[in-house]
């Protein structure tokens, strides 16, 4: 008896959502159609059950957002000109004010941070005294 009844009322998933349904969305699409007949192929040939219809009340405003989503694409490529403008557009930085003068070279130098001259001494130095590189 169950497969009596399953056999006159088929499985049909796409129609829980029928204004948001990927039908309509992705009619074109090849993936949709290969997704769709899998679909309709029952998963057990000899089991078949019903679902209650379900049935939601969306608003006629969602499909009207919807196709402007859809339809929110660029018109023409973006010109040469425009991206390099906007690259080399100013990317308001801050101006950096904690600098200080370095105590060892009396360079300029961020405050907090090791002074670049001090350091490549430093480097130099080490180099000098181990030139291997290694050290024990």
């Amino acid at each position: 008896m169950a497969t009596a009844i399953g056999a006159t009322l088929p499985l049909r998933t796409p129609s829980i959502l029928p204004r948001l349904s990927a039908p309509t969305l992705l009619r074109s699409s090849r993936t949709w159609s290969l997704y769709s007949r899998q679909l309709t192929l029952p998963l057990w040939p000899s089991l078949s059950f019903a679902f209650p219809a379900v049935h939601l009340n969306i608003p006629a405003w969602i499909g009207d957002i919807w196709e402007g989503i859809l339809r929110a694409v660029p018109k023409k490529k973006t010109t040469h000109s425009k991206m390099r403008s906007r690259q080399m557009a100013g990317k308001a930085l801050q101006d950096v004010l904690s600098i200080c003068k370095c105590p060892g070279c009396g360079q300029p130098k961020r405050r907090h941070v090791v002074c670049p001259h001090c350091a490549s001494d430093i480097k130099r130095m080490w180099q000098r005294e181990n030139p291997s590189g290694k050290f024990i």
